[in-house]
């Protein structure tokens, strides 16, 4: 598998979890950083703050959602999510399962507008979550004002310097003073 590492506006995209244990949680609380268009079914779970209906999985139930997880933790009934999913063209994650998955969920780092996205495709999540770890101990704690200025230089600059080298060497010149 090939996981190309893009980043889409989820902001009218509704995510349905299909399952409602522990794993199914964990993919709520990543989500949630982002959107809280969720919507989980599952005929019982103790996941709140989403709206939650409680009843088995039927694939009428896929009309509710852009994105899947299908997160059961039972392998025939994920695999069948998954089956259902691509039916209807809709993309879908299946909890340890990478063969039926179209999207994967990396390791997230997040401050303010700042989000790296690190993954090893599926062969070793830990790996990727210890990264993470190393990462968000690295970055300085003044990322998201440095951001935030940097945006209001690049929206100033745009309109009075036409040329993009000339941009490019200011914005270069002022994220080093910044950082120093």
């Amino acid at each position: 598998m090939s996981y190309f590492p893009f980043f889409t506006d989820i902001s009218d995209k509704t995510f349905l979890i299909i399952g409602g244990g522990n794993v199914a949680a964990d993919k709520i609380l990543r989500l949630r950083r982002f959107t809280d268009r969720i919507i989980v079914i599952a005929p019982e779970t103790e996941i709140e703050g989403v709206r939650v209906i409680r009843k088995e999985y039927d694939s009428g139930d896929l009309a509710l959602g852009d994105y899947v997880v299908a997160a059961v933790g039972v392998r025939d009934i994920d695999r069948q999510i998954a089956q259902d999913c691509r039916a209807a063209g809709i993309p879908v994650n299946v909890v340890d399962d990478i063969e039926y998955c179209d999207f994967i969920f990396p390791s997230i780092v997040k401050r303010g507008k700042l989000t790296v996205a690190i993954s090893t495709s599926g062969s070793s999540p830990l790996y990727a979550r210890m990264l993470r770890q190393q990462l968000e101990e690295m970055l300085p704690e003044n990322v998201e004002q440095v951001l935030d200025e940097m945006q209001e230089l690049r929206e100033r600059t745009v309109e009075k310097v036409a040329d993009q080298k000339e941009r490019a060497r200011i914005y270069k010149k002022a994220l080093l003073d910044k950082l120093t």
